[in-house]
């Protein structure tokens, strides 16, 4: 029965960690949001992060923010995809293990 919960645990924050939101700095004073590990919103890195007047900030050399994105979500499906995978089998194992465990004392 523990293995099963530790098993549902596992794969509860791999696809937890799919679905929650990935965000890179932009290298001036915020974040961008990129999507998810599931869906990647690639409209966000594209959009101006300066504004459109003439500043001192469009003379500092910006970061691929697209790139960063890509990056930064390829890092979270390495980490959550193995989690999903290696949850989802050993919940599928303990449950088969649980059931032939229990059918087995009941038919003694």
């Amino acid at each position: 029965m523990r293995n099963v919960l530790i098993a549902a645990l596992v794969l509860i924050g791999g696809v937890v960690g799919l679905f929650l939101p990935v965000h890179v700095f932009d290298g001036i004073s915020s974040t961008v949001a990129c999507g998810n590990a599931v869906s990647v919103d690639h409209v966000a890195p594209l959009a101006p992060a300066v504004p459109s007047a003439p500043t001192i900030a469009q003379a500092i050399p910006h970061a691929d923010l697209t790139a960063a994105c890509d990056a930064a979500i390829s890092r979270r499906r390495h980490w959550a995809v193995p989690l999903v995978i290696v949850g989802a089998v050993g919940l599928v194992i303990g449950v088969v293990a649980l059931t032939r465990r229990r059918g087995v004392t009941r038919g003694r």
